[in-house]
């Protein structure tokens, strides 16, 4: 056997132990770190490389995130930030794009690779020492299972010998076992076989990061004078739009400190944030066309560098208005996970166009701009998995409305980490709304009021976390502790 395969034997025994029948919790970061540590083992120059050692934190962090507070988000994070780990494993110059989407090809297409390599394995070798080894370590194998068999074949025929070996347990060995093990095995071949389309990655890999020299003929030199004409008339009109719009935000929000007479919550975040950040495309597309790799050396396109400069920064500022008016829609209404990703959109959008900025100042390609832009969302999907949303959504909304203004029943909606502050909600002096049927924020006026009070919700939540709690160390997390100490001790 090769070393790969003992280390893929390792992870799979991992998988098994830690998350066979296990709820999300410390197993998965005990799960990251023997991965981590195999690889390591398996090639110690990873340690010197700054990509590989980024995709090795993203998955910690999110592990951590896990076992502080279990959340989904942190779930999905961990999984791609693995998926990202095992291409960098395999090349460190293959982008966050084409790493992430190979690992995916690699998981899909594993069965047919197993089958590929156990033929190839199968062969017969000219190394004979090596193939003596292997024989050896499938005879092994064969004797451990078949010595269980009999084992639990005596043990169920003798009652005797059930009492004499019942300090040795092998009631974790099921069909369903087997399966989930074998599950782990395919997903750890994946992990430690990676797979890619050899043609995309040559051909992605030999992409620029840096723009080339045009050639500089009088054709080119024509061709380049009308696109930088016509991009300074574009993005001078841009930017008179931009200021108009920017001032009138200015105006109405800074010093008016409202919304416009016979405009709603929504028209003036929702449905304006999706036409912001479309604008935002259309514009950076026709960046990227204009300050492509021969565009850039040019004669007479400081003007249009100045107006693209101008435009980026007006961006910003329009994005920033757009933040503060969905804070105004969150503090006259409740805080939501709607509300969150308008944030999380302005963000990536202010992180795209700093990156833009950077590429039109240091003359980067456009493939940098792309494969820069998706490392950025890989870190902001991490970072974002280590804040416990559920809970910063149910404090805000309880100590920033009076309780007969929140929305109860969207807060039952989340998951279980909130519980604690539900439960500390019937502890208020103010507290009144026990046997109150829930008010609905969504409904029409003949359906004001959802069937379900507050005490049935809550008796709902409580024995849904119950139902599914795990007292295992495997699945320990703080989320659950606090949970459990809220519910039982409190």
């Amino acid at each position: 056997m090769k070393k790969n395969d003992y280390l893929l034997l390792v992870a799979t025994g991992a998988y098994s132990f830690l998350f066979y029948q296990q709820n999300a919790g410390i197993n998965f970061l005990l799960f990251n770190i023997v991965l981590l540590v195999v690889l390591i083992l398996k090639n110690v120059n990873l340690l010197k490389n700054r990509k590989w050692i980024w995709s090795a934190l993203m998955c910690l962090i999110s592990a951590v995130a896990i076992f502080v507070h279990s959340s989904a988000l942190s779930i999905i994070a961990n999984v791609a930030s693995l998926l990202l780990l095992s291409a960098v494993s395999f090349n460190v110059a293959t982008s966050s794009l084409f790493s992430f989407a190979f690992s995916c090809y690699s998981v899909a297409s594993c069965l047919v690779y197993i089958a590929i390599d156990s033929i190839k394995r199968l062969q017969p070798k000219t190394d004979a020492p090596s193939s003596k080894k292997n024989h050896k370590v499938i005879a092994t194998a064969g004797v451990l299972l078949l010595s269980i068999l009999f084992f639990n074949m005596y043990k169920s025929s003798n009652p005797l010998f059930a009492e004499n070996t019942k300090w040795i347990n092998f009631d974790f060995i099921s069909f369903n076992w087997i399966c989930f093990t074998i599950s782990g095995f395919i997903l750890a071949y994946a992990f430690f076989y990676h797979r890619t389309i050899t043609p995309i990655e040559t051909w992605e890999n030999n992409l620029p990061l840096i723009n080339t020299e045009a050639i500089q003929d009088e054709q080119n030199q024509k061709r380049f004078e009308t696109e930088r004409y016509a991009g300074l008339l574009l993005f001078v009109l841009l930017n008179v739009m931009l200021v108009v719009l920017n001032i009138g935000d200015i105006q109405t929000l800074y010093f008016n400190g409202g919304l416009p007479k016979n405009v709603t919550h929504s028209d003036f975040v929702h449905s304006g944030v999706g036409i912001i950040i479309l604008s935002i495309i259309i514009a950076t597309s026709l960046m990227m066309y204009l300050f492509r790799s021969e565009f850039t050396s040019a004669k007479n396109n400081k003007a249009l560098m100045a107006f693209a400069y101008l435009w980026i920064i007006q961006n910003v500022l329009m994005l920033s208005s757009t933040a503060f008016r969905n804070q105004i829609y969150i503090h006259d209404f409740n805080f939501t996970y709607k509300r969150i990703g308008v944030y999380v959109w302005l963000v990536l959008a202010a992180f795209g166009l700093c990156v833009l900025f950077y590429k039109i100042y240091k003359k980067q390609s456009n493939w940098y701009l792309i494969r820069t832009n998706v490392a950025l969302w890989f870190s902001v999907l991490v970072v974002s998995s280590t804040l416990n949303w559920d809970k910063l959504i149910t404090n805000y909304n309880i100590q920033n409305k009076p309780l007969a203004q929140v929305d109860f029943y969207y807060l039952f909606s989340l998951s279980d980490a909130n519980l604690p502050e539900l439960l500390a909600v019937t502890k208020r002096k103010d507290f009144n709304l026990a046997d109150s049927r829930l008010k609905n924020y969504t409904g029409d006026l003949e359906s004001r009021y959802h069937t379900e009070t507050f005490v049935q919700q809550l008796r709902d939540k409580v024995y849904h976390f119950i139902s599914d709690y795990n007292n295992d160390w495997r699945s320990f997390d703080l989320r659950d502790k606090e949970i459990v100490e809220s519910i039982y001790l409190k």
